[in-house]
Formats: structure tokens, C-alpha cells, sequence
């Protein structure tokens, strides 16, 4: 499968203690995203919700 680089921006601190719980769940923060991204969603609707 390809893959693709993205960037990101966001705190250093959630950054740094996000790395920390994934690693002490023993994941890296691109396999715990790729995760995230991979959940299961109903067609033209997604599960999880985004607010900014």
C-alpha cells in the first residue's frame, strides 16, 4: 500500500505527552493515527466528531 506524508501542527506539550501514552501503549503516534483514521464510519457520515 502507499503511503503518503502529512503535516501537522499542534502544541509541543500534547505532542510530547500524547508520544509518551502511545508509547507506553506500545504504538507510535503514526500507527495510533492511522488508527484513528481507520475507524469503521457509516457511509457519507462519520463516527467520531471534529469541532475547532
Amino acid at each position: 500500500m502507499e503511503t503518503v506524508n502529512v503535516t501537522v501542527c499542534m502544541e509541543r506539550q500534547a505532542r510530547d505527552d500524547t508520544a509518551k501514552l502511545f508509547s507506553e501503549l506500545g504504538v507510535s503516534t503514526t500507527q495510533a493515527i492511522n488508527m484513528f483514521l481507520k475507524l469503521p464510519c457509516p457511509k457519507e457520515r462519520y463516527r467520531y466528531y471534529l469541532s475547532v
